[in-house]
């Protein structure tokens, strides 16, 4: 047996292979939807009473957040100003922190500085005063000897 099959044909056929495929496909989606709505259904079922009583109390829900919404938006603008001036007041305090301690940071410097001077001044005296203790020991000493040679 011996059967030509020409391009067309073997299109055909693979036309046919994917209509089957998409076919098969969108009957799985269907189904998968189905379940998925079956599962909504039983979810609103069973959460009816909850769900009621939830609509019901929306728009007590509403005017509360509405109240809520309006005592903060007084409670704002009236504390408005005092937080300014609160703000204001802390910008001035660290102003003035900063001066004072740049003013204390200089006072330091120059404390420091003056206590170096004067400890390298202190140090010059005594190495002077050492040398002056040794020319007046070296002055006793020519002097105690030429006492012992006569």
């Amino acid at each position: 047996m011996t059967a030509t099959l020409t391009i067309q044909d073997l299109f055909i056929f693979i036309l046919c292979l994917l209509g089957i495929g998409v076919l098969s496909y969108l009957i799985i989606m269907i189904k998968n939807a189905n379940s998925l709505i079956s599962q909504a259904r039983r979810l609103l079922q069973k959460n009816e009473k909850e769900i009621d009583t939830t609509l019901k109390q929306l728009p007590e829900i509403s005017k509360n957040i509405n109240s809520i919404t309006n005592d903060t938006k007084e409670l704002v603008e009236s504390t408005y100003s005092e937080i300014n001036g609160l703000v204001g007041n802390a910008n001035k305090i660290s102003e003035r922190l900063d001066d004072t301690s740049g003013k204390v940071f200089n006072a330091i410097d120059t404390v420091s500085d003056s206590l170096s001077i004067t400890a390298s001044t202190i140090e010059d005296n005594v190495r002077n005063l050492s040398d002056y203790v040794e020319l007046i020991m070296d002055i006793i000493e020519i002097v105690k000897n030429a006492f012992k040679k006569h």
